[in-house]
């Protein structure tokens, strides 16, 4: 009884050895083990900033020894934040039939990069005697994301409450690929007769690049009464800008109405490289 027993076991073992050789042979002549391949072109190439993945993928090829050549099927993974100045990495990635992925990237730089810039609702003239709200008033634009004044914040200050006198503030603003700008923003608090007239200007911060002459006396828009109503006036203007050196410099308004009211108002400029 123990050798027939004996023996059964030793017939099931082999069958089931058997069983699993074939079962092992089968795997290995049925799975796919090579792994495909990615190859780019170029390490770097300079694209828009409205380049689309199609342009990313310009030059990117895939290969796999079982499927074939795959590179439709490769997808932009991922861009990352600046390496530096307009540069940044690109991430590719591609799938096989059996599900085995593999990545590559290379650099690309953006050759129309601009970086953010700060916008600007009103002049930075405020009356010691209303609410000094300065965020309201600042925006910030950037050619990558558009509008990101909920990116601007104040990083310092030494303006103090109720109080006369020019004060900086600096400003900062970051877009989503990790480039932030910064600005020293002058501030006045001055006394403001109640019957001074309101002066609006049609640009209250500029941008301009190293050389270049705005024509400042062009920039009121309109002076009225309080109640709005458009009055006669008189300008002057008074700045120590200077195009050649880059900077942030004040162009002050001064207006003066027939009952000899003054208003100042200022045009911020940022001169560029």
């Amino acid at each position: 009884m123990l050798k027939a027993l004996r023996i059964v076991t030793i017939v099931l073992f082999v069958v089931a050895v058997g069983l699993f050789s074939m079962f092992y042979i089968h795997e290995k002549r049925t799975t796919d083990l090579t792994i495909p391949e990615i190859k780019v072109q170029e390490e770097m190439i300079e694209v828009s900033i409205s380049a689309t993945d199609k342009d990313l993928l310009k030059g990117v090829t895939a290969f796999d020894e079982k499927d074939g050549d795959i590179t439709e099927r490769i997808v932009v993974e991922s861009v990352s934040p600046f390496l530096e100045d307009g540069i940044c990495k690109v991430t590719y990635a591609v799938c096989d039939s059996d599900k085995h992925v593999v990545k590559n990237s290379r650099n690309i730089k953006y050759i129309d990069y601009t970086p953010p810039k700060f916008t600007m609702k009103r002049s930075m003239v405020f009356s010691v005697d209303e609410e000094v709200d300065i965020i309201d008033s600042i925006g910030a634009v950037d050619s990558i994301d558009g509008d990101i004044s909920n990116k601007v914040v104040i990083t310092a200050t030494d303006y103090s409450t109720d109080t006369l006198g020019v004060f900086t503030v600096t400003l900062q603003a970051t877009n989503s690929m990790g480039d932030i700008v910064y600005l020293d923003l002058p501030l006045h608090i001055e006394e403001v007769s109640v019957a001074a007239p309101t002066v609006e200007l049609k640009e209250y911060l500029m941008y301009v690049k190293k050389g270049e002459k705005p024509d400042f006396k062009n920039n009121i828009s309109a002076v009225s009464t309080r109640s709005g109503q458009a009055i006669p006036y008189e300008s002057e203007i008074s700045t120590n800008f200077d195009s050649d050196t880059p900077g942030v410099y004040s162009v002050h308004y001064y207006v003066t109405t027939e009952l000899g009211y003054v208003t100042h108002s200022i045009l911020t400029v940022v001169v560029e490289e």
